[in-house]
């Protein structure tokens, strides 16, 4: 992951081919074709809403791109132990730099 943003609508920003970094990024992909963009919708998510998301992702992962960085302030004691019925235990680890665990 080398951005994370967030917009009401990503054709009127022309991401990701308007955005500053983009010919580094066609650059190491090889070409226009070869870029992978992801994205995720919060189906009634409001801005406040997908400004926090896009935070606490520039928190762990510090994009490369992002101007700016955000310091990693998460406490597990803040939440502590909780079960519910949707809730499944994580299946990668807190440390994204970490090797994968299968």
């Amino acid at each position: 992951m080398i951005f994370v943003g967030h917009a009401d609508d990503l054709r009127s920003e022309g991401f990701p081919f308007r955005h500053p970094r983009s010919a580094s990024w066609i650059q190491r992909a090889g070409d226009k074709y070869a870029l992978h963009v992801c994205w995720l919708e919060v189906p009634g998510g409001t801005r406040a809403h997908r400004e926090q998301i896009t935070r606490e992702l520039i928190a762990i992962y510090e994009p490369s791109c992002n101007a700016e960085q955000f310091v990693q302030a998460w406490k597990a004691e803040w939440i502590g132990e909780y079960d519910t019925p949707v809730t499944d235990p994580l299946t990668t680890g807190k440390d994204p730099h970490a090797p994968s665990q299968g």
